[in-house]
């Protein structure tokens, strides 16, 4: 009988194989246990908070389910539709929270110590969720395909260096299999698989904020920066750039602080600066001011909306103030909501309706 023996660097290759092919994909314990998210005592005012008459008055909608015993605190980061009556609600307390009633009771889908900072929905699926983390300083991705399994999470992603964070993430609307995961440093990841595999559809090299998919030919998408507009027709392989036309920039330095595209008319962009909106209706080849009122010019605009019901109807705020305008920026009607919130950190309008808006706060 004759015995081969395989070379020393065949057999820990055959092994680093076999380990990755176990490995890969399985599903992953997101840590958990105590964290800074406050306990159960109650529905916690400031959280979140609904209006139905376009902003003039709110109720508060943080009431958490009952057989939980974590509350919805103020550190609400951001608010993000799902399917039907889905709202998606993540804080910077490592709580991620669902509710499917409009905000009437909310359910913990995550409680971790992970820091989340961006949350993508599948939106004909409430229940497949991709979340950006910071874990052990570095940024991270995670899916849960089925969200009625909390435990089921998998982490499908990891940055080799600490510093930038994913700040936006975004499910193709026609091929929910293609997902979008956008760092703070303008590289932009794209998956094919619904975030098993991801390659790098582009680098910026610039700070950015945000991006958006055009639902009508998804193909072309646009990535805000804090100085520029990026526009790409190719699914984000290659972007125009275009440089929006700031008058409080030279003052004071002022940069790109939020922004909205209209959801009819993906060619109408809005800006949001410190004492500032600007417009473009051709994709960020031209630019108009919109006329705002601001009362106080050394804070930024941190978001700025416009409804998908009604697209004359946008919203904006600047600190604790909320302006409302259903003529397109014509004239605004103003809220100053101090008394309920320390500060807005999220702004979303219902999908039927414009006159039905949730803020956030932290």
């Amino acid at each position: 009988m004759k015995i081969f023996l395989l070379p020393l660097t065949i057999i820990i290759g055959i092994l680093i194989i076999t380990a990755i092919i176990l490995n890969s994909y399985s599903p992953i314990s997101i840590p958990s246990g105590e964290n800074n998210n406050d306990r159960n005592t109650g529905d916690v005012k400031g959280a979140i908070w609904k209006s139905t008459d376009g902003g003039r008055n709110f109720e508060p909608k943080s009431k958490v389910a009952s057989n939980s015993n974590i509350n919805l605190s103020r550190n609400v980061i951001s608010l993000s539709k799902g399917a039907d009556k889905d709202i998606i609600a993540i804080t910077g307390k490592g709580g991620i929270f669902k509710t499917s009633n409009w905000g009437n009771e909310w359910n913990v889908i995550l409680n971790s110590p992970i820091i989340p900072t961006a949350v993508g929905i599948n939106p004909t699926n409430t229940n497949e969720i991709y979340i950006g983390a910071i874990e052990s300083k570095r940024a991270r991705l995670y899916r849960n395909t089925n969200l009625d399994k909390t435990g089921d999470w998998q982490e499908v992603y990891t940055e080799p260096k600490s510093g930038p964070s994913f700040i936006d993430i975004q499910v193709d609307p026609k091929d929910n299999n293609i997902i979008y995961a956008l760092l703070s440093s303008g590289v932009l990841l794209k998956s094919y698989n619904k975030g098993l595999d991801w390659v790098l559809a582009n680098n910026l090299k610039s700070t950015v904020i945000g991006l958006e998919i055009n639902s009508v030919n998804t193909d072309n998408i646009v990535v805000i920066g804090i100085t520029d507009i990026f526009n790409s027709k190719d699914g984000g392989f290659s972007f125009e750039e275009y440089s929006p036309k700031l008058k409080s920039r030279p003052v004071t330095g002022s940069q790109i602080t939020s922004f909205a595209v209209n959801p009819k008319n993906f060619n109408e962009i809005y800006i949001g600066s410190t004492g500032e909106l600007i417009r473009t209706l051709d994709a960020g080849q031209t630019w108009e001011n919109v006329r705002i009122l601001t009362p106080n010019l050394s804070l930024p605009i941190t978001n700025i909306r416009v409804a998908e019901s009604d697209s004359n109807v946008i919203y904006y705020n600047v600190g604790t103030v909320l302006y409302t305008s259903s003529n397109k920026g014509e004239t605004w009607n103003t809220s100053d909501l101090s008394s309920i919130v320390k500060n807005i950190t999220d702004l979303l309008i219902d999908r039927e309706k414009s006159d039905i808006i949730y803020i956030s706060s932290n």
